[in-house]
């Protein structure tokens, strides 16, 4: 999927995302969405607690899982208090939920 601003006096952002599955090379401006995976363990999620599939598995020490409602509440949050953390390699980031 790609996002982009179509008035050229708009400030714009770009984003690109395929499926995990896909190979990536280190040219490559898409980020592969390798976090988000089925629930075959049924574990529930930090924010809700209900089990849901698929979910998105932070890269915390614990693990910790989120459904994707949540973490779509979870994100739009979080950008609307501007508290994506900016990271030179990465990019913008979120924390965990559970560090919170």
């Amino acid at each position: 999927a790609t996002s982009d601003a179509i008035l050229s006096d708009c400030p714009s952002a770009e984003f690109y995302f395929k499926c995990g599955a896909h190979p990536t090379t280190d040219s490559e401006t898409s980020v592969a969405l390798n976090l988000v995976t089925t629930n075959s363990r049924g574990i529930t999620c930090i924010t809700c607690t209900d089990i849901r599939s698929p979910v998105l598995v932070f890269q915390c020490i614990h693990r910790h899982v989120i459904c994707l409602d949540c973490f779509h509440l979870y994100c739009v949050t979080m950008l609307n208090d501007r508290q994506f953390i900016y990271d030179p390699d990465l990019g913008y980031s979120l924390p965990c939920v559970g560090k919170l």
